[in-house]
């Protein structure tokens, strides 16, 4: 499941930055070795996915989360592994073309709609108060989420890098929440949440960007009121993800769902995205699927014994779902579960 959050949260947090890609060519992309052989849009989204997966497995320490080191390096990490034509973007008011080098800070003036960021020679300074503003080691309680929510926005507002500045934020977002014990991946994804309503996300940061209105407005540059809002856009955003996620995991409906998709895989009654009908497949499919997605990997003798099946009628049904990524099934490693792009509408409906 962690695997399928990773690709839902890559999927939306691309989808913001206009990345048209559909999302059953991200999960066959991810079964993809070579990479000379998928688009560069694609590769976008696969380099996404990969520095996700890095962030995730690493240490996280909440006196690093928000310091200029760690932001260059999300920043580096993302954009280290994408197409070059990505690195290059074009400056809208003198047609100039910028190169954008991971993990720098810009080193010149940008427009981001009718927003004009800090110039870029205090853009340090800005990210000095960032971390003092944000650290976790002085939040407690319910402050967490609620810092979460002025650290997105502000940084942001900062506008740091040349470019890559939602999806940076967006990861960074990411492990400022894990950090914090609100980590998302295997639960929940705020990139998804964002990326549902794509208008209501840009309203809501762009109405956080407005000056203090007056002195009973905040003692800063922004508006108080106007962050004060965003924060509830983004709390109310984060709890319907958890809503969501809690009842598309709750084992009993899940189980149900599988039921229901593998009964009707026996009779052969589903079709694939084409409208070709997907060949039968034998109920013991369903057993393996369950036991894999509960109680994780297995050996194939493990998957024999608690089938009661010959060596040759086990084999048979694992080639069959490897076949349809329902399984990943390498000789040299235990038997783990996949993504099938056939399968995901019915077992996670509404996910993408």
């Amino acid at each position: 499941m962690t695997v399928l959050l990773r690709a839902v949260n890559s999927f939306y947090s691309n989808r913001i930055e206009g990345n048209p890609t559909h999302p059953a060519e991200i999960l066959h992309a991810q079964e993809v070795a070579n990479d000379n052989k998928l688009s560069d849009e694609l590769l976008e989204i696969k380099r996404h996915i990969e520095v996700q997966k890095h962030l995730a497995l690493e240490p996280i320490d909440k006196l690093e989360i928000c310091k200029k080191e760690y932001l260059l390096k999300i920043h580096k990490e993302f954009y280290d592994g994408i197409p070059e034509k990505f690195l290059d973007i074009e400056n809208t008011d003198d047609s100039e073309t910028l190169r954008i080098i991971p993990g720098q800070f810009r080193t010149s003036g940008v427009k981001v709609g009718k927003h004009i960021p800090p110039a870029a020679d205090q853009i340090n300074s800005y990210i000095n108060w960032f971390e003092n503003s944000f650290r976790l080691d002085r939040l407690f309680g319910i402050s967490p989420i609620l810092a979460a929510a002025g650290a997105h926005h502000r940084l942001m507002w900062i506008h740091p890098f040349l470019d890559g500045n939602g999806r940076t934020g967006r990861l960074f977002t990411d492990q400022y929440l894990r950090a914090s014990g609100l980590g998302g991946y295997g639960l929940w994804s705020m990139s998804r949440g964002f990326g549902r309503d794509v208008e209501a996300y840009y309203a809501a940061l762009k109405a956080a960007d407005h000056p203090r209105k007056g002195d009973l407005d905040g003692r800063g540059q922004l508006s108080d009121s106007g962050l004060l809002n965003f924060t509830r856009y983004f709390i109310e955003t984060a709890l319907d993800q958890v809503k969501y996620f809690s009842s598309l995991l709750e084992p009993h409906r899940l189980t149900q769902r599988i039921d229901i998709y593998f009964e009707m895989r026996k009779r052969g009654a589903l079709t694939n995205s084409k409208g070709d009908v997907l060949p039968a497949l034998r109920i013991e499919a369903r057993d393996i699927y369950k036991s894999l997605l509960y109680h994780g990997d297995k050996q194939r003798s493990e998957i024999q014994e608690m089938l009661g099946l010959s060596e040759r009628s086990v084999r048979t049904i694992l080639a069959q779902m490897a076949e349809e990524r329902l399984i990943t099934s390498d000789p040299r490693k235990p038997i783990s579960l996949s993504l099938s792009p056939n399968s995901i509408e019915l077992l996670f409906p509404h996910l993408w």
